[in-house]
């Protein structure tokens, strides 16, 4: 087993969602003897599984993957939430000799954790700003944000009328990024995967999981009380599904309707990601390539395309 020091990089991989992001950080986490840490915002849920795509052991091939039930529905999780939970995890897999490999599409996660941010101890509004509600109201906040604290405009999607909120909170405390929290070394791997590409598994990924899997666990959900304004608001699809569990759309429109809002969603990440210079890039021929020879000598076949 290699020796690892309690400061050495973490490996970092990110991209747009169905980019193939948990694919090639489990084979990079069984080749490097490592552990995974999720910095998916959506499969930090407990409670949720099928609708967020939430990998399974099975499909982490016996690696190890930290953060998939970290936060419940309803309940306040903020980034520094999440970074104070990363952290640990870190260090415990360092203490352990093991490599972290930290995988997800929640830009903002990943930066906080790799270059340290100072949260000023902020705890979230107990009453949303305008931005939330979305529409003008957001624009209007985006360009506070980026006139009050460019910083932190710079590492937060501005499509994203939470998230813009929540960094209006973090300026106003005069929170910064690099400012007073601790920092991590990383090794930066980013997957492109063409427009056209993309779309096409996007669409195949959204009617292979929207249909009766999904409604059952939608149905669990509401057995157990979760409202359903709760559940609507938890990721991208589970609006639909109610709607088409409720006879208001047909199974084909909600397909369409979240794979629509998924390629969206997909296309915001992208942004943000080509914002950050050191990822090193990887077409996605290219992460196919590294994916099979870095599970060649495991003797595993790579496991679907996330």
């Amino acid at each position: 087993m290699p020796s690892v020091a309690a400061e050495a990089p973490l490996v970092v991989v990110v991209g747009a969602t169905a980019t193939g992001k948990t694919c090639l950080a489990t084979a990079l986490a069984a080749h490097l003897e490592g552990e995974m840490v999720n910095a998916d915002s959506r499969q930090a849920f407990r409670d949720l599984a099928v609708g967020v795509n939430k990998p399974t052991p099975v499909e982490c091939r016996g690696v190890p993957c930290h953060g998939l039930d970290w936060r419940g529905l309803g309940e306040p999780f903020t980034v520094a939430d999440f970074v104070e939970r990363a952290h640990r995890a870190c260090d415990e897999i360092a203490s352990r000799g093991r490599v972290a490999v930290v995988v997800g599409g929640t830009g903002l996660y990943v930066r906080a954790l790799v270059d340290g941010f100072d949260f000023g101890g902020v705890a979230p509004g107990p009453e949303p700003r305008g931005a939330v509600q979305g529409g003008s109201a957001a624009v209007r906040a985006g360009a506070l944000l980026r006139q009050r604290a460019p910083d932190l405009a710079a590492r937060v999607d501005l499509r994203n009328p939470r998230r813009v909120a929540r960094a209006l909170e973090l300026a106003d405390a005069g929170a910064r990024p690099g400012r007073g929290g601790r920092s991590r070394p990383a090794l930066w791997v980013g997957i492109r995967v063409a427009s056209d590409r993309l779309r096409r598994r996007i669409e195949e990924r959204t009617a292979r999981l929207v249909g009766p899997a999904w409604r059952q666990e939608v149905d669990d959900l509401l057995g157990r009380g979760i409202p359903e304004a709760t559940l609507a608001a938890a990721a991208i699809g589970y609006r639909e599904v109610l709607q088409w569990r409720a006879g208001e759309i047909t199974l084909d429109e909600a397909r369409a309707r979240v794979a629509r809002r998924t390629w969206r969603y997909a296309r915001a990440q992208a942004t943000w990601f080509r914002r950050e210079p050191r990822i090193r890039w990887l077409e996605d021929d290219e992460m196919v390539a590294m994916l099979h020879q870095a599970v060649a000598s495991l003797g595993l076949t790579p496991p679907g395309t996330r």
